[in-house]
């Protein structure tokens, strides 16, 4: 995670906030429903305890759905699932991305596997359902990783422009699931 703060920080990327109810206090009482998704540019809130709480961090992709992936996508070859581990940094405008992505190939820590970049105009939009952003397959050699023996695993970053990264909300990832199902992925 500390690569991607520091990179959200020298790039002007943003996180996404989970999305919580409150109480008339003020106290959450669980998830809001039909929100327009909230991002905080990470470089305003990175020393505040309370916004980093509610930051909505990636998930490690679930067992299912890497053995699904796997079985209809990948013919059972397990080197090819690259994505179990992933992060999103939103970002306001395309030059902010474009740095991001070169602050990361000059990280001398970083080896890029794979870009997939569905922002390019030739990228044809009907694979992902209109969605487009940059996805990034990298791996993180540093002393840390080293030492917890995860220097040879690659993860997925994704840099996405805000106005695709406000279409991710549940209801559209459900849309995506469907559509994703029906094309046997």
């Amino acid at each position: 995670r500390k690569k991607v703060q520091a990179w959200a920080g020298q790039c002007d990327g943003r996180f996404q906030l989970q999305d919580t109810k409150t109480d008339g206090s003020g106290q959450q009482t669980g998830p809001a429903v039909h929100r327009k998704p909230e991002f905080v540019r990470w470089a305003d809130v990175w020393e505040d305890g309370q916004v980093l709480e509610r930051i909505k961090w990636g998930k490690v992709k679930s067992v299912d759905r890497a053995m699904e992936k796997l079985l209809r996508s990948y013919g059972g070859d397990v080197s090819r699932l690259l994505d179990v581990c992933r992060q999103s940094i939103v970002f306001e405008s395309i030059p902010d991305m474009h740095k991001c992505l070169v602050e990361i190939g000059n990280d001398t820590e970083v080896e890029v596997v794979r870009v997939k970049n569905r922002m390019d105009p030739a990228y044809d939009s009907f694979v992902s359902a209109g969605y487009r952003d940059i996805g990034i397959n990298l791996r993180i050699n540093s002393p840390e990783t080293r030492f917890l023996g995860i220097d040879a695993h690659i993860c997925e970053l994704q840099l996405i422009h805000i106005s695709f990264a406000e279409l991710k909300n549940d209801e559209g990832h459900r849309r995506y699931v469907r559509f994703r199902n029906a094309r046997g992925e």
